[in-house]
């Protein structure tokens, strides 16, 4: 009774040169990620897990008899081919050690046949056999970094064949359709042959035909001196569809010998895509594995798609700062039986940027907002779209999918006035103050050191009577509890000059506690 092969999906793999007392081996990590790697199992353990498999399924795993050797084993003709690949001087292979890795190797013979290397073994590496991974190796100790950083490898290697792929599939078609008019160019001028072939049988035909006898003396003279000279002009024109005859034979020798290299290329490019297609499968196979387990610990799909985008260690950087954000509870800001009266009260004397949403008795939600001393309130739409301050924008799922958005970017899109983000939950603005009006200090100390740079800068260029450089001033990045001023002065040189959206439904600002009442 055979074990099953999934008993060995245990077993990791350990790179080439994986030994304490061995050299590095630059190509170890490549070797280790390959799926059709197995590692240190035994003769029949592969047997077992090539059992039934169809011709041209493969694997590599380690020579038992010599370290840093490897043995590939190929079903061809329904039974296992075992293939040592040697190791010497830096360089592997079969017999000839050419190839820069192991990897490069596999590669090479899944395109072309392993008849270069043994004559009757006229196939390519087709099917790999992927290599299960372990729990070690999809969540290494627990290490994130090291899962997302392994997410990452899969989701540029995937991108690379899938691009690969798409572009050997383009020129796939391409062939393919040039073939097809090939083809009707091959027919034409096989009907030209055919008709010159014809012209000329014809021609000979009626040159080779006997004159009439019974004519007088002087009608037959005259008539086989007609004769003459129609047989001489037929015989020039015979001479001249020969020659056409010849020249179109070399165009048709040309065009064949064309066509048949365009298949050579066509077939050769169907065996790299039929050979990259299960490549690619496993890969897909292996990025959604890893996705799940991103996914256990507590990661998004859209905080992988960012993860993707800006790489692990900003993404680790930027998802650290959004998770510890007060903006993410939600009873921070969202006060739902607070009533416009209650909303002045609680942001009397806060800063700019200081926020809390509630909802309205005649319907829909309102904003509340400090901006440069005076409290703002504005609508907050609910639709079958979405929540927003004004079609078409009505777009987020959610009140939180707001506060996220605007959190980040200033409200000014939608209204002139407004020139902030909705930086600082009213909750955690009475929770937190002292350490709030710190920052706000260090960051405001921090902007006036800035400008003083500035200004000596451009005083030294101008005394150096050197063009002034035009200075942008980024935003200061601050924490999940901080908030400033700064953002406010930039935000108007941020509006688009064109295709002004739909201003937010503003229902009056206060400050002192004055202000319209119909919000």
């Amino acid at each position: 009774m055979y074990t099953s092969p999934l008993h060995y999906s245990t077993m990791r793999p350990q790179p080439p040169g994986g030994g304490v007392s061995q050299t590095h081996d630059p190509n170890a990590e490549e070797l280790r990620n390959a799926e059709w790697y197995w590692g240190k199992i035994t003769r029949e353990q592969v047997k077992n897990i090539l059992s039934g498999k169809p011709d041209g399924s493969f694997l590599v795993r380690d020579a038992l008899s010599k370290e840093g050797e490897y043995t590939l084993t190929l079903i061809k003709d329904g039974t296992e081919k075992l293939i040592k690949i040697c190791h010497l001087n830096g360089k592997y292979g079969f017999v000839d050690c050419k190839f820069n890795s192991v990897v490069e190797l596999i590669n090479y013979y899944k395109v072309n046949s392993l008849k270069l290397y043994n004559k009757t073994l006229d196939i390519t590496l087709s099917n790999p056999i992927v290599r299960p991974l372990d729990d070690d190796e999809l969540q290494p100790n627990g290490d994130l970094r090291i899962l997302a950083n392994q997410f990452l490898v899969l989701h540029n290697r995937l991108n690379k064949h899938q691009q690969s792929l798409d572009q050997k599939l383009k020129i796939f078609k391409s062939i393919e359709t040039e073939l097809n008019e090939k083809k009707l160019h091959q027919e034409v001028f096989q009907r030209a042959e055919k008709m010159f072939q014809s012209q000329i049988k014809l021609i000979e035909t009626f040159i080779n035909t006997q004159p009439q006898v019974g004519l007088n003396d002087n009608n037959a003279a005259i008539s086989n001196s007609m004769r003459q000279q129609e047989q001489e002009q037929l015989q020039q024109n015979a001479a001249l569809i020969k020659a056409r005859l010849t020249d179109l034979c070399f165009e048709m020798t040309k065009l064949n010998r064309y066509v048949e290299e365009k298949k050579e290329e066509y077939k050769s490019l169907e065996r790299q895509i039929n050979a990259a297609k299960p490549e690619l499968q496993s890969i897909i196979a292996r990025k959604e594995i890893f996705t799940v387990r991103l996914k256990d610990f507590g990661i998004k799909d859209e905080d992988i798609k960012q993860l993707i985008e800006m790489g692990f260690e900003a993404w680790q950087q930027r998802y650290d700062s959004v998770v510890n954000q007060p903006h993410n509870d939600e009873s921070m800001w969202f006060l739902k039986d607070c009533s416009r009266s209650n909303a002045h009260d609680l942001l009397n004397g806060a800063p700019t940027g200081t926020f809390l949403i509630r909802a309205r008795e005649a319907g829909h939600y309102a904003l509340s907002i400090v901006c440069k001393n005076s409290i703002n309130h504005c609508m907050i739409f609910k639709t079958e779209s979405g929540y927003g301050f004004a079609a078409p924008y009505n777009i987020y799922h959610t009140l939180k999918k707001l506060v996220e958005h605007y959190a980040s970017n200033s409200l000014e899109e939608h209204n002139d006035t407004l020139t902030t983000t909705l930086r600082i939950p009213v909750v955690y603005w009475h929770q937190n103050k002292d350490t709030i009006m710190q920052q706000l200090q260090e960051e405001m100390e921090m902007e006036r050191q800035q400008q003083h740079q500035v200004e000596l800068e451009q005083q030294m260029q101008e005394h150096m009577m050197l063009p002034s450089p035009i200075v942008s001033s980024a935003p200061i990045a601050v924490t999940g509890s901080a908030a400033s001023n700064h953002g406010n002065d930039m935000a108007a040189s941020q509006t688009p000059p064109t295709a002004t959206p739909p201003q937010a439904h503003s229902y009056g600002s206060s400050s002192g506690g004055n202000g319209s009442s119909n919000l």
